[in-house]
């Protein structure tokens, strides 16, 4: 079988030849290059899932302090608040999930990342949200639960190959846009989506966060990336319902991942994480610089 593919319409194209889906594909590739049963990988699929709860737990079960002051529990916050306008239930714990994993990652507990560590709670927090409040029969070790996730991963792996995920070469926009277009991709599965819903919803949020800087405050992951995860999970799921209700993408995925690359190129390098831009830059953001370092 050929396992290559350099973009979502090939990816696509190989998966409906395989009769596997996007998912079981991946799977089935991820297998044949490791040269060991799909259960194996599976697993190990089920074990980061696993632990990507492990840290929403956590970060839910106390307010997450870091050393910084910077973060300070916010998601214990947005969870216990009742003034929220949405009050839907999945949306709720969506954005209160996304902190919680994100509040982790600062505070330097465990945490997957999704693609990377400053956008770490955007699919969890999406993915673990839709399971507790619409398919609570759903876990890690469930097919359909793992297939959501890999669909996510298809994502990240063609924003990877085509483009970047470091914020550092093309901005937030390659770190948290990522994130929410993976997110998106791996709602959609979980919706029953077909995949190429799945691929159009992932290029609707992506188009959404084309040219966000990369301007951590300090030089820390904390503001506004914390906060920033929430949003891109409003972002995914507003993407997925838009794909669900049969609007396409009038740019396809792959040359939505193009401009984000030329953008993320053009970006002065004072919006790619050096801390010399953006917010950082502001009189507050320096003053945390001068105070905490």
């Amino acid at each position: 079988m050929n396992w290559r593919f350099q973009s979502a319409a090939e990816l696509l194209a190989r998966a409906s030849e395989s009769g596997l889906g996007m998912a079981g594909f991946l799977v089935a590739r991820d297998a044949a290059y490791a040269g060991c049963p799909e259960e194996e990988v599976r697993g190990e699929l089920a074990h980061r899932i696993l632990t990507s709860r492990r840290a929403l737990d956590k970060g839910l079960s106390e307010p997450q302090a870091s050393l910084s002051g910077l973060t300070a529990g916010a998601a214990v916050k947005l969870a216990s608040s009742a003034l929220g306008p949405v009050r839907d239930d999945f949306f709720s714990k969506a954005l209160a999930y996304a902190l919680a994993v994100n509040e982790v990652n600062a505070c330097g507990g465990k945490i997957v990342a999704f693609p990377t560590a400053g956008s770490c709670g955007i699919v969890p927090g999406v993915l673990w949200a839709w399971r507790d409040s619409r398919a609570p029969e759903l876990g890690p070790e469930s097919r359909a639960f793992q297939d959501a996730f890999a669909a996510a991963s298809a994502v990240g792996i063609l924003i990877a190959a085509r483009a970047t995920l470091a914020g550092a070469a093309g901005g937030c926009q390659a770190e948290c846009g990522a994130a929410a277009a993976m997110a998106a991709a791996g709602l959609g599965s979980l919706m029953g989506l077909p995949d190429g819903a799945c691929v159009d919803a992932a290029a609707l949020s992506l188009k959404n966060c084309l040219g966000l800087a990369c301007d951590p405050v300090a030089g820390l992951v904390e503001v506004p990336c914390v906060k920033r995860n929430a949003f891109m999970a409003a972002n995914a799921i507003t993407a997925a319902s838009l794909a669900a209700a049969g609007i396409r993408s009038a740019i396809p995925f792959d040359e939505v991942v193009g401009a984000m690359r030329e953008i993320g190129d053009a970006l002065p390098a004072s919006l790619k994480e050096s801390s010399e831009g953006g917010l950082a830059a502001t009189p507050t953001g320096r003053s945390y610089w001068e105070k905490l370092r």
